[in-house]
């Protein structure tokens, strides 16, 4: 469905993360500091540094309306527009979901 090139360092689970860390924001009111704080603690488990997920959890936070239009990638676009209306929880389910069927087809 997407093309994530091998050496980009980017896959679904990564955009699921990223969505996660923007549902995240959401519900805390968008507080100074806490998307560097997450984007962060995730570039500590992934080959990205913490400003390419920054710039990641900013397309959301564009394709969900906060703000201005950015250079958004087709799976952020389609996440945006097809569960962007999730929960918090609901979006930790999402995700959790996809590691479970990613590593039960590994």
């Amino acid at each position: 469905m997407f093309n994530f090139k091998s050496e980009s360092g980017w896959s679904l689970e990564l955009e699921l993360e990223c969505f996660v860390i923007y549902k995240q924001l959401e519900s805390a009111g968008f507080p100074h500091g806490l998307q560097t704080e997450l984007c962060e603690k995730l570039a500590s488990r992934c080959k990205l540094d913490s400003g390419t997920l920054k710039a990641k959890v900013g397309n959301f936070k564009s394709e969900l309306g906060h703000t201005e239009p950015t250079n958004s990638s087709k799976a952020t676009k389609y996440l945006a527009e097809h569960y962007g209306s999730m929960s918090l929880k609901e979006s930790e389910a999402l995700l959790a979901g996809y590691k479970l069927a990613a590593k039960a087809n590994a």
